[in-house]
């Protein structure tokens, strides 16, 4: 009897722990970005060092684990990186190699890549593309446009609503057009951040809707947003604070489409200072990655890269960027 109860235990002790095991696995995402455990997480010594030289010599190094001038952002924010980048040194570092959630962010890195599809001639800006198929987004508040199978675009006008307007389905029309399948697009997403030196990052989407394995680094996104300052069409759509674009549905009728900028500076919801230019830009909000801003500036006629991923709303996180604003004084 008493060797039959021992048993019984014991099988009650196992399936305790192997339940335990999975609901932990399938929570390690979710904990690491809940605000409570937040400043709890230290940057890995194990995770990549970036060290001068080649391509990076050109940009700020950020040295492992180091903060700076952080106080004012370690309670609620993810991560946050101000450069000056005429010095080329941090003005703030926060958690800048920890690997976050980008969320739309993304599309910055698919502007990338289908503008070196563009550059090197695979199509051009005036191309009309027909839509197929219905680009499947269907994650619970994604955003996404009308646009329908049957119905006629250009290459320029999505483009305008991949990084203006961040529509998730025109990240699925542009990588298949650039590369057959979303699958193979990715492949071309994380060639071009290895490239760039982008090596804390790893892509799985074009449009940054949450997968546990699709993450940058704040790092990464400054570099990045250098590598988009060199693409004309990129700084071209960044500089709107408006745009009027149409298409074609199935039956021939032109469909027109006012939009409007995701940022709020750029919207007009947020006042920007008269003596700061935006020059290229993307949000990105998910649940899990919070309200992220990446933006590149001139303030004075000095250039800065700014990078925030704010864990309480978009209102706080336009308020992190007034203090990254003071802080470049």
């Amino acid at each position: 009897m008493g060797k039959a109860v021992i048993y019984y235990l014991i099988l009650i002790i196992l399936a305790v722990l192997s339940v335990g095991f999975f609901i932990n696995k399938n929570m390690k995402y979710s904990d690491a970005y809940d605000s409570e455990t937040i400043n709890e997480i230290q940057v890995s010594s194990s995770m990549p060092m970036y060290e001068p030289g080649g391509y990076q010599s050109v940009y700020a190094v950020i040295p492992d684990g180091e903060d700076v001038n952080a106080d004012q952002f370690k309670d609620d924010t993810y991560a946050v990186l101000l450069v000056d980048n005429e010095e080329r040194v941090p003005i703030v570092s926060y958690n800048s190699l920890r690997r976050i959630y980008p969320a739309s962010t993304t599309k910055l890195m698919t502007a990338l890549v289908v503008c070196d599809a563009l550059y090197a001639g695979q199509f051009g800006l005036e191309d009309e593309i027909t839509i197929t198929h219905d680009p499947n987004i269907t994650e619970e508040g994604a955003l996404k446009s009308e646009i329908k199978p049957g119905c006629t675009i250009t290459v320029r006008n999505l483009l305008y609503g991949l990084l203006m307007k961040s529509y998730n389905d025109y990240a699925v029309i542009l990588a298949e057009l650039v590369a057959g399948d979303q699958a193979s697009f990715c492949e071309r997403m994380n060639q071009k951040a290895f490239e760039i030196g982008a090596t804390g990052s790893h892509f799985a989407n074009p449009h940054g809707l949450h997968d546990d394995n699709h993450y940058i680094t704040a790092y990464d996104m400054y570099l990045i947003l250098q590598e988009a300052e060199k693409y004309d069409i990129i700084r071209e759509i960044d500089s709107y604070d408006s745009f009027s674009y149409t298409y074609t549905d199935a039956e021939g009728v032109i469909c027109e489409d006012d939009i409007t900028p995701t940022n709020m500076f750029l919207a007009g919801n947020r006042a920007l200072p008269s003596n700061i230019t935006i020059n290229s830009w993307k949000t990105g909000t998910t649940e899990l990655a919070g309200n992220i801003l990446a933006m590149n500036v001139t303030i004075d006629d000095k250039e800065y890269s700014m990078f925030v991923a704010d864990a309480v709303s978009p209102d706080d996180l336009y308020d992190k960027y007034g203090l990254l604003f003071n802080l470049t004084k």
